[in-house]
């Protein structure tokens, strides 16, 4: 466990709202940024990625902090009204990727892109119909075999 400094941790605390109980969404009380999530201390951290570096663990390089409140909760409107972004909870809190933050929330593009199951032409993603590839800036996308095929061969017969 990494060394907490008693008076971070306090201030930290006076700033939180437990109480709804040990269970329930700990929604943050100070600062907050445009975006909605809560804002600690002089470099204006995340307060969430704060509470899990006081709380649970340091966070691994490469990984975002994930509100797993969020993924469960099917009311909530998204966006910056989300207000899962302000909850502290360190139970609510998980270090994934990236990628799997994005797919977890049903407000994100790839969550509806990897739900898809077919293409545009009703043609199912299978592993043997479909062409999985990076862009240059590093987004997965899927292609269709079967709509590949189609478009190129109308191509050839022109």
């Amino acid at each position: 466990m990494n060394a907490v400094n008693p008076l971070r941790l306090r201030a930290f605390i006076a700033q939180v709202d437990t109480a709804a109980g040990l269970d329930a969404c700990w929604p943050w009380r100070g600062h907050t940024n445009p975006d909605g999530y809560g804002i600690f201390g002089k470099s204006g951290g995340g307060a969430h990625r704060v509470a899990y570096q006081l709380m649970v663990r340091p966070i691994p390089d490469g990984m975002s902090i994930d509100h797993t409140c969020h993924n469960t909760d099917t009311t909530c409107p998204g966006g910056i009204e989300c207000r899962h972004r302000r909850c502290v909870n360190p139970t609510h809190l998980e270090a994934v990727t990236q990628r799997q933050n994005l797919l977890r929330s049903r407000h994100t593009m790839p969550h509806h892109n990897a739900a898809k199951t077919h293409c545009r032409q009703g043609h199912e993603y299978t592993p043997q119909n479909t062409y999985s590839r990076r862009t240059p800036k590093g987004y997965a996308r899927r292609e269709c075999k079967t709509c590949r095929r189609e478009r190129l061969g109308s191509k050839a017969a022109q």
